[in-house]
């Protein structure tokens, strides 16, 4: 609250630490959920004494559907204004798969946003694990951090998850934003213009659905945001900092400044606020 204050801040919604590890290695679906009401329980606490200026965020895991839509709602009741999977499935179930129906009916009817955030991931079902002798690249895996969440939100489209639930806002989370123009086109080209379109249960473009439903975190030294925001609508972006974490300095208010420095004022009040505002239902 002391930071809030000292940077000029209203808000924050916190997304976890801690809940970034021990999915990875954790394959029991009873456990993984009981370590997910543990882990909502204690940010409910800990933002309920802040006066609304702390937003918490449950942790789901999709290994229990079932588990995961009422730990939502009891999640909701406790004070949650949303919640986030795990880039990767325990299951090895597609996240947009009607297996997890349950979860985006709870969201929807509860009118709370699902986020995708990337955490750790098991090492045989990485995307970055086809080298020898390069776990030392740290920079290099960071570099593609936010890859395993592209594919993550991919199969809401292809699985038809905008279709089922028109109500359902998603929301992608710290991997970056630029490359959601590159995204939405590619998605278009192949829906509109080859017969592999024929295999994605939408009945519109999917950039149409994005549009309507989703929502993109940029990180604060992101130069092309004011550009997307022309192409894609100055309505789906906001920022975020992953501060104090290693790869995020904590000079995000400078960089910020710069990238919303392109903009135009309507843009600039939306990315700073009026767009989490809107997607989070906050007052």
């Amino acid at each position: 609250l002391q930071m809030l204050d000292r940077e000029g801040m209203a808000k924050a919604l916190l997304y976890p630490t801690i809940g970034l590890l021990w999915e990875a290695e954790l394959f029991d679906p009873e456990l993984s959920g009981a370590y997910c009401r543990a882990y909502n329980r204690w940010i409910a606490d800990f933002c309920r004494d802040s006066g609304g200026r702390l937003v918490p965020i449950a942790h789901l895991s999709l290994g229990d559907p079932a588990e995961a839509a009422r730990e939502l709602e009891r999640a909701v009741k406790d004070g949650c204004k949303g919640a986030f999977v795990c880039p990767f499935t325990i299951s090895r179930v597609p996240h947009g798969d009607s297996q997890h129906d349950v979860v985006f009916a709870a969201a929807q009817d509860l009118n709370v946003p699902f986020a995708i955030h990337p955490t750790f991931e098991p090492s045989e079902w990485g995307l970055h694990h086809r080298y020898d002798r390069f776990q030392w690249a740290a920079w290099y895996y960071d570099l593609f951090a936010g890859q395993g969440v592209q594919h993550a939100f991919g199969t809401f489209f292809q699985l038809g998850v905008f279709e089922r639930f028109p109500r359902l806002r998603v929301v992608v989370l710290e991997s970056q934003a630029g490359w959601i123009g590159f995204f939405l086109d590619r998605a278009d080209a192949i829906y509109t213009g080859t017969t592999l379109g024929a295999t994605v249960r939408l009945k519109e473009k999917p950039s149409y659905y994005f549009k309507r439903q989703c929502y993109i975190s940029a990180d604060p030294d992101e130069r092309t945001i004011a550009a997307m925001m022309g192409i894609v609508g100055e309505d789906r972006f906001f920022w975020a900092t992953d501060y104090p974490h290693p790869d995020h300095p904590a000079n995000y208010l400078e960089e910020l400044r710069e990238m919303i420095a392109p903009m135009s004022p309507s843009a600039r009040r939306a990315v700073l606020g009026e767009n989490v505002a809107q997607a989070y239902a906050l007052s």
